[in-house]
């Protein structure tokens, strides 16, 4: 697959170099690129080409500011065990059920990465998938943050449940979490669909069932699932 743009391509550089198969370059801003390239040992794959080249490499990605492109291995899911955190030391997990918008994703992505989330669930049907897209709107967190793809969440929750995770659904009906709340030291976080939200026998297994605070606006119904992720992560992070 391919990826494209500084921020996505560096990351994969810094955190996957064994994942890369070729990189392209455009060949008059090698400089700001040759550094990174030979640092990591990626000199012997790595091409230097025109401009007018690198955008028949990248037909999809129109965006004329793309100097490197990076043609990496496809991302791959992740155990449920090399997610979990075993002892019971400080851990949040997010469970994306279903959700569909890879703007979204992304931006979860990113969050998560930058919040410390362990990992990220997402549903094997019906759910927005780890792609080129994807690594653009996270701006290569995707190479950072493990996912793991659940045939079964439900099952997937009870085997989080018996590892000593407790999950917390965000859903509009729920509690609303105020300064006092805390979440356990070892949470999973669940965020459904933008439109359906979670589904009832994911809501079923939850051990609590929050909200966020927010003012009622005729139209607007509910925060959005990347921006409700900001919000809670960082609560989880600062009041834990």
């Amino acid at each position: 697959m391919l990826i494209s743009g500084d921020n996505c391509c560096l990351s994969c550089i810094y955190h996957n170099a064994d994942k890369i198969i070729e990189i392209y370059v455009n060949k008059e801003k090698k400089d700001l690129y040759q550094k990174t390239i030979d640092k990591y040992n990626l000199t012997d794959i790595t091409k230097y080409i025109s401009k007018k080249e690198l955008l028949i490499i990248d037909k999809e990605d129109k965006r004329t500011s793309n100097n490197i492109i990076i043609r990496r291995k496809k991302y791959l899911s992740s155990q449920i065990n090399e997610i979990i955190k075993i002892k019971h030391e400080k851990s949040l997990i997010i469970v994306l059920d279903q959700l569909n918008d890879q703007n979204n994703l992304g931006n979860i992505i990113r969050t998560s990465a930058l919040m410390g989330v362990d990992g990220i669930i997402l549903t094997e049907h019906s759910s927005a998938q780890i792609t080129n897209v994807t690594s653009n709107t996270s701006s290569g967190a995707t190479e950072i943050i493990k996912h793991h793809l659940s045939k079964n969440l439900s099952r997937t929750l009870d085997f989080l449940k018996k590892n000593g995770y407790w999950i917390y659904s965000l859903d509009m009906g729920g509690k609303k979490i105020n300064d006092n709340f805390k979440f356990d030291k070892k949470s999973v976080l669940v965020i459904g669909n933008e439109g359906k939200g979670i589904r009832k026998n994911i809501l079923d297994k939850s051990d609590f069932k929050i909200s966020i605070p927010q003012k009622e606006i005729e139209g607007i119904d509910s925060y959005n699932a990347a921006n409700s992720l900001s919000m809670i992560s960082y609560h989880y992070k600062i009041f834990n």
